[in-house]
């Protein structure tokens, strides 16, 4: 473990305070207050311009009034999976809160004897993507950012425990761990939605943004598919995990150039849902060079 400062000291007892508050809550009473928090704090930040930056130019059918509505929205989507954070396995056992769509998909994958990406993104509810560990074998991987603060870093992971899911850092270890899985015929969960300076610049919303190309790159050359996986809210404490069909790999015997076709073809899939529900996505990220 990396050095511990104070400053990371003072985030850890923050953390624990806030996820202790959320479980003396109860689940619904702690997403609607991280919600209502979010939605009180989020526009004080700096990045709330970024938001609306973002949104105005990716999404210039939007008017104010429709802009300020979703970013409002989308604070409380941020808040709630805050909220939600220690009640991620009770959601997903329980039957009257998560609807899944598309599980002839994930049997489809099963039968078919191969591994598999399924792309997802920073939007809706997110973290319960676990979902898939629970119906679909065999097992999977998910690839994240670790925290920057260790203690943090520690104490997440500490409560995702779930014997037939893993949360592999990117890097070394990710390459490694996605090379396994997809040997041993399970599930790789990659969120491909956010930039990567050192990845290829691929259309996004019409303009040009920094993509890591390793699913689809790993996917031509392992000649494993790439299923969407998305997650909706739905109200009321409800919500919906999707599936939807393998996307139709290009295949013009031009490898860089199928890769490029394959993540604009991802790419388009996030922008159809984004436009469908803007305030789901993660807005507050640099998502494309200062152009």
């Amino acid at each position: 473990m990396s050095e511990i400062s104070i400053k990371h000291r003072l985030e850890w007892y923050g953390v624990r305070f806030f996820y202790w508050t959320f479980r003396k809550l109860g689940r619904q009473k702690a997403s609607q207050f991280g919600g209502w928090l979010a939605q009180k704090v989020g526009p004080l930040l700096g990045v709330h311009k970024m938001a609306r930056a973002n949104m105005k130019r990716a999404l210039p059918e939007l008017d104010d009034a429709a802009i300020d509505r979703n970013l409002d929205m989308m604070w409380s989507n941020l808040g709630k999976n805050i909220g939600e954070l220690a009640y991620i396995n009770d959601i997903i056992a329980d039957p009257t809160a998560l609807e899944v769509v598309g599980q002839e998909y994930l049997d489809e994958q099963v039968k078919s004897g191969k591994g598999a990406f399924y792309a997802a993104g920073h939007f809706g509810p997110w973290e319960l993507g676990a979902a898939i560990s629970y119906f679909s074998e065999p097992h999977t991987v998910s690839i994240y950012r670790v925290a920057n603060n260790p203690l943090v870093e520690e104490f997440f992971q500490s409560r995702r425990e779930n014997p037939n899911l893993a949360f592999v850092p990117k890097g070394v270890v990710g390459a490694r761990a996605i090379l396994r899985v997809l040997r041993e015929k399970g599930k790789v969960v990659m969120m491909n939605d956010q930039k990567n300076n050192t990845g290829i610049s691929v259309p996004f919303f019409g303009r040009g943004a920094m993509t890591a190309p390793a699913v689809a790159e790993i996917a031509y050359k392992k000649d494993v598919p790439i299923y969407p996986m998305r997650l909706d809210r739905l109200g009321d404490g409800k919500y919906r995990f999707t599936v939807y069909p393998a996307l139709d790999a290009p295949k013009s015997g031009d490898h860089k150039a199928d890769v490029f076709a394959m993540l604009k073809l991802i790419n388009e899939t996030y922008e159809d849902w984004i436009r469908e529900r803007p305030d789901h996505w993660f807005w507050v990220h640099n998502r494309w060079p200062s152009d």
